[in-house]
């Protein structure tokens, strides 16, 4: 499946469109740490790690619900939920978003105007409309065997108009700091929210014509949804809740370097992600008979391509990592060497489950995966508040590292159990 998708011209710019995300959002956070340094970059990736963990119920649970019944209706030439479920999510989404910027500006407001954090949370909630939206339009365009462009707007872009928006004003950058960082974050994220419009509007109009004639009641949506935002919601829960517990009991500086370490890990996983999409349509549609025998060979292909990605980036990273800190981020930034390092020694265990997550959650099975992640992040919480304090960020690494492992191991075991497959090969037992 893998080398048929390779041969195919849309399989190679899934993955030259992920290698860029990547490559994207490490210039962007290198970029922005080298302008602003540790302490005042530290306040801004606070800040946007709040952001994503307030967004994930729309953009991350919804999209990623709508992925799945876009998918279905269109192989099944059938209606089926898409139409209601996007409808009904716009307007939701909204009404979210809303309420957050209302909490957040109330928070601001009610304090004394001294606290960064804060005042960063508060900036940053003003992106959290448009990347709802996006999110939405992201989960359309995959449902609709789009991969590309659900890339391009959902993560390739607004790192780029950032880096490109940063670039151009400098002085501008220099001179306000991390407050005119997020104004740029906020101004990327509008016209990206924009251009996902246009880009789905071929495909969002036939399904809102079908959702006049079968509306959804709002708690059904919410119903539906809420297994999908937990799931997804407690993975970047775990992907970020280091960074928000180091700035708040180490401080600004030590977030900022985390910060950078935590982004050059994500390479390791480039090759899970771009699995992800090119898959997630398909095993949303093996039907229950034939799912075991699938969905092992989807498994263990992806393993392979997963893990060859993975343990590229770990030892490039390894061999000329300190260089590419040093030359790009600054000396001030070689502590997040090491910490680089344990987390893409662990990530190495995401990639050896290749696409387990999205077979778990595409074929229904994300309440029993939202226990492993639930678990995982009160086990997150507990490492990383008794690490921190002794150990700043090795602690925070540490904590991480161990977090990555169990909900990896975890999520292998329940697809084993669902599917009868072995543990070390996810070959079926039968």
């Amino acid at each position: 499946m893998i080398a048929r998708l390779l041969k195919h011209r849309a399989g190679l710019r899934v993955l030259a469109l992920k290698g860029t995300e990547a490559l994207a959002g490490a210039a962007m956070t290198i970029y922005l740490a080298r302008v602003l340094g540790p302490a005042e970059f530290g306040v801004f990736a606070f800040g946007l790690a709040t952001t994503m963990l307030l967004a994930i119920p729309i953009k991350n649970g919804a999209s990623t619900l709508i992925t799945k019944h876009v998918a279905i209706a269109r192989e099944g030439n059938v209606d089926e939920q898409a139409g209601p479920l996007l409808a009904k999510g716009i307007i939701l989404s909204l009404v979210y978003a809303v309420l957050l910027i209302l909490g957040s500006v109330a928070v601001f407001a009610l304090g004394d105007g001294e606290n960064a954090f804060i005042s960063s949370v508060a900036l940053f909630s003003f992106a959290l409309p448009f990347l709802c939206i996006t999110g939405l339009m992201e989960g359309v365009l995959r449902g609709s065997f789009r991969p590309n462009a659900a890339i391009l707007i959902g993560t390739v872009l607004v790192p780029l108009v950032v880096l490109a928006a940063a670039a151009v004003l400098n002085e501008q950058l220099k001179g306000q700091g991390w407050s005119f960082a997020i104004w740029l974050y906020i101004s990327a994220a509008v016209a990206i929210t924009l251009l996902s419009l246009i880009l789905v509007r071929p495909f969002l109009m036939p399904l809102l014509s079908h959702a006049k004639n079968d509306r959804m009641r709002s708690a059904e949506w919410i119903g539906l949804v809420a297994p999908f935002a937990i799931v997804t919601g407690l993975l970047i829960f775990n992907r970020q809740i280091d960074v928000i517990l180091l700035g708040t009991l180490a401080g600004e500086e030590e977030a900022g370097i985390y910060r950078i370490a935590a982004q050059a890990s994500i390479l390791v996983t480039f090759g899970v992600q771009a699995i992800g999409h090119l898959y997630a349509p398909y095993l949303a549609t093996a039907d229950s008979q034939t799912a075991p025998s699938k969905i092992s060979g989807y498994l263990r292909k992806s393993i392979l391509f997963s893990l060859g990605f993975g343990g590229l980036a770990l030892l490039g990273l390894a061999l000329v990592g300190k260089l590419i800190i040093t030359l790009l981020a600054g000396p001030e930034y070689l502590p997040a060497y090491p910490i680089m390092l344990i987390l893409c020694a662990a990530n190495l265990a995401v990639a050896a489950n290749g696409a387990t997550m999205q077979a778990l959650y595409m074929q229904g099975h994300q309440r029993k995966t939202a226990w492993i992640f639930f678990a995982s992040g009160m086990f997150s919480v507990v490492a990383n508040a008794i690490l921190i304090p002794y150990l700043g960020i090795l602690g925070a690494a540490i904590a991480s590292s161990a977090v990555i492992l169990s909900w990896s191991l975890g999520l292998r075991w329940l697809a084993c159990g669902v599917w009868q497959l072995s543990f070390l090969t996810l070959t079926p037992r039968h």
